[in-house]
């Protein structure tokens, strides 16, 4: 009787260990999906916004890392340079002509102001901001920058300036929401043919001017260098006969006559006889 009982509790002890590696496994997979769902990862160049489901918001903002969270949601946003690339922006110049542009903007958020970002936006990401309030306060400002110059204008010198304008105006019409631009890149409009005519025109004028501008410089370079060739050789010379002249002192003169005499003898003149009276050795 007694060793029928043995597989019985050997079934019970199996019976026991199965249920307590179930238990364990159900643990396991509880904390993983805990984790997953209390938990959050703050990516590195992102602040979080964190706020709960009935609406309160946290106005401490995430930094990086992993951060308890509990049943709370979070939205990032960028704190590090984000570089955002805008395409067939319609403008309209000074001139009446309607062209499209390129616009790179650099844009990041200023960590201070994160949570009264998502109390004026909602439970919406940075691109989704990017491709909505970002990029129709970019086409506002252009156009009215553009709208002052003509196309013109634009492409033949003043587009730095347009550039600079475009960027201040940018950058003040959303700083107040707590988006900081710090740069702004403008693509070259399209142009008619017309105005490519136009163009090209006022670029050849441009080198023809500047060609004449360089021969007149080269051809006054090389009659500076003349006058002062000139110039030198006749401080030269000057200096020369200003020795030479201060050499002749009356000594030399009455060397030199004595020399002479000693050569060539007395000469007396007579009205116009000469008349030698004595003869040198």
């Amino acid at each position: 009787m007694k060793q029928a009982k043995k597989p019985k509790m050997t079934e019970m002890k199996n019976s026991k260990g199965f249920k307590g590696f179930i238990i364990f496994l159900i643990v396991v997979v509880v904390g993983v999906i805990a984790a997953f769902k209390f938990f959050e990862r703050i990516d590195n160049g992102y602040v979080g916004v964190r706020y709960s489901m009935n609406g309160g918001i946290k106005d401490q903002a995430l930094t990086q890392g992993v951060k308890f969270v509990g049943i709370d949601k979070v939205i990032q946003y960028p704190i590090r340079l984000q570089t955002i690339q805008a395409e067939n922006v319609s403008v309209s110049t000074s001139d009446g002509k309607k062209t499209s542009i390129n616009i790179k903007y650099d844009y990041k958020v200023d960590s201070t102001k994160a949570a009264k970002m998502y109390k004026e936006f909602g439970n919406i990401t940075s691109t989704d901001i990017e491709n909505g309030w970002l990029k129709s306060k970019l086409q506002k400002v252009s156009r009215e920058v553009y709208a002052k110059y003509s196309l013109l204008d634009i492409l033949s010198g003043e587009s730095s300036k347009v550039e600079a304008e475009v960027l201040t105006n940018f950058a003040k019409s959303v700083e107040g929401k707590g988006f900081e631009v710090e740069d702004v890149t403008l693509g070259v409009p399209d142009v008619d043919p017309e105005t490519q005519k136009s163009i090209d025109a006022i670029i050849r004028a441009g080198q023809e001017n500047e060609k004449a501008k360089l021969d007149a410089e080269t051809a006054k370079t090389q009659a500076d260098s003349e006058a002062y060739k000139i110039t030198k050789a006749a401080e030269a010379e000057a200096a020369a006969n200003q020795k030479i002249a201060e050499s002749v002192t009356d000594e030399l003169i009455r060397y030199e006559e004595a020399q002479a005499r000693k050569k060539h003898g007395w000469v007396t003149v007579n009205g116009t006889d000469t008349v030698v009276t004595q003869q040198g050795e």
